[in-house]
C-alpha cells in the first residue's frame, strides 16, 4: 500500500505544490486533490501515490502535520477497506493544554505504537476553550499501553484524560445502514460529485442528486454503499463538512415511515409545549 490520503488542505493549495512537498522523498506514480466537479475548486483532501512503500513511510514520519500555506497537512495511509480499524485501539483524550497541537499529540502517544489517525478538536464551553483528542493506534495492545502510561499524567501543567473512545448508545436500527442521506450543498453538486466525494469510504452502489423538473439540483441526495462500515465512515466524516460556503450534513437515510413519525412526535412536543405555557 503506497497511497497516502493528504487532509486539511488550503483552499489554493495545488498539485504542484503538494508534488513538491512529496516529491523529495521518492518518486512519485500521481498527485490528485479531489475538487468540486462545477467550480473545481479544492474539496481540502488528496492523494499521493508512491511506488515504494518505504517512500511512503519516510513521507507520513517526516511531514505529517506540516504546514502549507499555512495550514498543518494531515497525513495518513488511503485506508484499505479489507482492514478495518480496530474499534479497541481508539482512544479519547480530554483536558488537552491549548498549546498541545496535533504533531506533539503524536509524539506523545506514538512511543505506544503504530497510529492510524490523530484528531484534535476544540470547543468553546462557558468561555472556557476545552480541548480534546481522538488517537487511533493499530492494535488495542498498544493503546492499552497509552492508557496505562498516559492517563492522570501531568502534561505541560493539565492533568490529561486518556480512556477506550466510547460509541454513543444507538439502536438496533441505526447501528447498521447502507443508505446516506446528505444534503446543503445547494446546486453544486451532480451525482459523479457525490461518488468523487464519497469512493475514498468504500464501494458504492449508486449515487443520486435529487432535482427539481427543470433540472436543478434540489440540495440533497442519497449515497448507496455496499459495505455497512462504509456507510457509517461517510457519515462520520461528512456530517459538518465544510463546502465551500456550505456545511453539509450526512446521516443515515431514514424510512418514510420513519420520517413522518419522528415528524408527528416533534409536532406532538410543540403542541404540549404550547398548552404548557397557556395554561
Amino acid at each position: 500500500m503506497c497511497a497516502l490520503y493528504v487532509g486539511n488542505l488550503h483552499p489554493d493549495c495545488n498539485e504542484a505544490t503538494l508534488y513538491q512537498k512529496f516529491s523529495r522523498f521518492g518518486k512519485l506514480q500521481n498527485v490528485h486533490i479531489c475538487r468540486d466537479f462545477l467550480t473545481r475548486q479544492s474539496l481540502g483532501y488528496g492523494y499521493v501515490n508512491f511506488f515504494l512503500l518505504s517512500e511512503a513511510e519516510n513521507a507520513i514520519s517526516s511531514i505529517n502535520y506540516d504546514a502549507i500555506l499555512g495550514k498543518p497537512i494531515r497525513v495518513m495511509w488511503a485506508k484499505n477497506k479489507d482492514k478495518k480499524f480496530n474499534v479497541s485501539a481508539n482512544l479519547f483524550v480530554k483536558n488537552i493544554h491549548p498549546d498541545i497541537d496535533e504533531r506533539i499529540l503524536h509524539d506523545i502517544f506514538s512511543s505506544y505504537g503504530g497510529i492510524l489517525s490523530l484528531k484534535i478538536a476544540k470547543r468553546d464551553a462557558g468561555g472556557n476553550q476545552e480541548v480534546a483528542g481522538y488517537v487511533q493506534f493499530e492494535d488495542e495492545e498498544s493503546a492499552d499501553m497509552a492508557i496505562k502510561s498516559l492517563n492522570g499524567k501531568l502534561i505541560h501543567g493539565q492533568v490529561i484524560s486518556v480512556t477506550k473512545y466510547k460509541l454513543k448508545k444507538t439502536s438496533q436500527a441505526e447501528m447498521k445502514f447502507n443508505n446516506v442521506y446528505l444534503k446543503n450543498f445547494g446546486s453544486r453538486l451532480k451525482d459523479d460529485d457525490l461518488i468523487e466525494m464519497c469512493r475514498k469510504f468504500g464501494s458504492i452502489l449508486s449515487a443520486k442528486v435529487m432535482t427539481e423538473e427543470n433540472g436543478d439540483s434540489k440540495g440533497f441526495g442519497f449515497v448507496s454503499f455496499k459495505d455497512p462500515d462504509s456507510a457509517k465512515e461517510a457519515v462520520e466524516n461528512l456530517n459538518g463538512f465544510i463546502l465551500g460556503d456550505k456545511k453539509l450534513f450526512a446521516g443515515r437515510a431514514k424510512k418514510k415511515a420513519e420520517r413522518e413519525a419522528e415528524t408527528k412526535a416533534a409536532l406532538l412536543k410543540k403542541i404540549r409545549n404550547f398548552l404548557s405555557q397557556t395554561t
